[in-house]
C-alpha cells in the first residue's frame, strides 16, 4: 500500500481533496513520510474498501466511514481498482530481513530513554505513524488491522498467514531469540518452494533459449505453463472468498512503511547514525544500533521485493492461461500486440536474488517436481 500510495501521488488528484506539491518521486516520499497517521490510516480504509475483494456481494464502508475518507490529505488520490497493496510474498521476503524486529526496537528505546540520542521534530513524526502502522498503537479506523483480543501480536499473525500460504515460517525467532509461537494452520502450502523453484529453473531455461535459433532448445513452455497453474491453484485455495486480504494488507503495509524508510536516508536514518548507499546496508547500521543482526542476504531480499509481487499478482491473476502464454514469464518483448507487459526482466531479478537469498542455484535442478496433484474439487478445473 505504501508504495502503491507514492505511486499515486506523482499523477494528479482525481477527486476532491487537497492538493499536494508533488514534483517527483522524492516529493512524494517525504509526503508519506511526513504525513499525519490519522491520514495514512485513512487512506488505508479507502484502500481496502477500494478493493472490493468480496464483490459482487460483499460489504462497502457504510456513509459514516465514507465521510471520513474524504477529510484526509490523500482524499484526493483515490486508490487504483482491485488490490492496491503488494503480494504477500513480498512481505515475506521483506520482512525475512528481519526490519520490522529492528525497528520495532527502535522505537522501544527512543520512547524509554536516550541511549539512541534525542530525536529530531521529523523522527518523533515517524516514531508516532510507526506505532501507529506497526505496533498497534490506538487508531480510530481499526477495520484494516489484523489484530485483536483473540490474536494480540501481529507478528504471529503475519506468521501465520505465511505459513498457511507457502509453508514457510521467517528464519528467525523472536526479538530475544526464543523460539517463535504462533497457531500453525494445518491447511498450509507445503509445496510452494519446490514448485516455485521449479517454475524459476523452467523460466531461466527459457530464458537462455529465448533467442536460441540453432542449438537444442531447452525450453518447456507446456511445463512453464504447468507449474504457474498448479501455483495459482494452492495460492487461490487459501484465498477462497477473500480470506486472508486483510491480513496480507495489513502485512504490506508495515513492510511497505519500513522500506520506504529505508529507502534513502530519511530523518530517522541519519538520526541513528546509519547513512548508507542502498537499504540493505542501512538496516545492517541500524541493526548494529540497537543490537540485533539482519539477514546477511538483506539486500538480495529488499531488491526482489517488488518484482516478486509483480510476478506472483501476475500467476494468481492467470495471464498465462495456456503454454502459448508462457512468454510472459520470461521474455522481455512480447511476439506480437498484446494487452500483457512480458515480465522477462522482473522474473529474471527474482531469480538472480533469490537464489543468492536462498543459497540455492536455481539454474540447475536434481530432480523435476511433480505438478500433478490431486487438487480440491472446488478448485478443480
Amino acid at each position: 500500500m505504501i508504495p502503491q500510495l507514492t505511486n499515486r501521488l506523482l499523477s494528479p488528484p482525481s477527486a476532491p481533496g487537497p492538493v499536494l506539491p508533488i514534483g517527483n518521486a522524492a516529493d512524494a516520499a517525504a509526503a508519506v513520510l511526513k504525513a499525519d497517521p490519522l491520514d495514512l490510516v485513512l487512506y488505508l480504509e479507502e484502500v481496502w474498501d477500494s478493493a472490493d475483494v468480496w464483490a459482487p456481494n460483499g460489504y462497502r464502508a457504510g456513509p459514516a466511514r465514507s465521510a471520513l475518507f474524504a477529510t484526509g490529505q490523500f482524499a484526493g488520490y483515490v486508490p487504483v481498482a482491485g488490490p492496491a497493496w503488494d503480494h504477500f510474498l513480498s512481505s515475506y521476503v521483506l520482512e525475512n530481513t528481519r526490519m520490522v524486529q529492528i525497528f520495532a526496537r527502535v522505537v522501544k528505546e527512543y520512547r524509554t530513554g536516550e541511549s539512541l540520542g534525542v530525536p529530531s521534530i521529523a523522527t518523533q513524526r515517524w516514531l508516532d505513524t510507526t506505532e501507529a502502522l506497526l505496533l498497534g498503537a490506538w487508531n480510530p479506523l481499526p477495520l484494516w488491522l489484523s489484530t485483536s483480543s483473540v490474536r494480540t501480536d501481529p507478528e504471529a499473525v503475519r506468521r501465520n498467514a505465511y505459513w498457511r500460504m507457502f509453508g514457510m515460517d521467517l528464519s528467525f525467532g523472536m526479538d530475544d531469540n526464543r523460539p517463535a509461537t504462533y497457531a500453525r494452520s494445518t491447511a498450509s502450502n507445503s509445496t510452494f518452494v519446490r514448485l516455485f523453484e521449479e517454475l524459476l529453473y523452467e523460466v531461466w531455461q527459457a530464458m537462455v533459449n529465448l533467442r536460441n535459433v540453432a542449438g537444442v532448445n531447452s525450453a518447456d513452455n507446456d511445463r512453464i505453463y504447468a507449474i504457474a497453474q498448479e501455483l495459482k491453484y494452492i495460492l487461490r485455495s487459501r484465498r477462497q472468498n477473500a480470506v486472508l486480504a486483510r491480513e496480507e494488507l495489513a502485512a504490506a503495509t508495515v513492510v511497505g512503511w519500513l522500506n520506504l524508510t529505508l529507502d534513502s536516508n530519511t530523518s530517522v536514518i541519519t538520526d541513528l547514525k546509519s547513512q548508507a548507499t542502498s537499504a540493505g546496508d542501512r538496516l545492517r547500521l541500524v541493526g548494529e544500533r540497537v543490537g540485533l543482526a539482519a539477514h546477511s542476504k538483506s539486500t538480495s531480499l529488499i531488491t526482489m521485493a517488488q518484482d516478486l509481487s509483480i510476478l506472483m499478482r501476475t500467476i494468481e491473476a492467470d495471464i498465462v492461461t495456456g503454454p502459448e502464454f508462457a512468454w510472459v514469464l520470461y521474455d522481455t518483448v512480447a511476439p506480437g500486440p498484446s494487452p500483457v507487459q512480458p515480465l522477462g526482466s522482473y522474473t529474471r531479478r527474482v531469480i538472480t536474488e533469490w537464489s543468492s537469498a536462498a543459497g540455492r542455484d536455481l539454474k540447475a535442478r536434481k530432480a523435476p517436481v511433480d505438478t500433478q496433484q490431486r487438487r480440491p474439487a472446488a478448485l478443480a478445473r
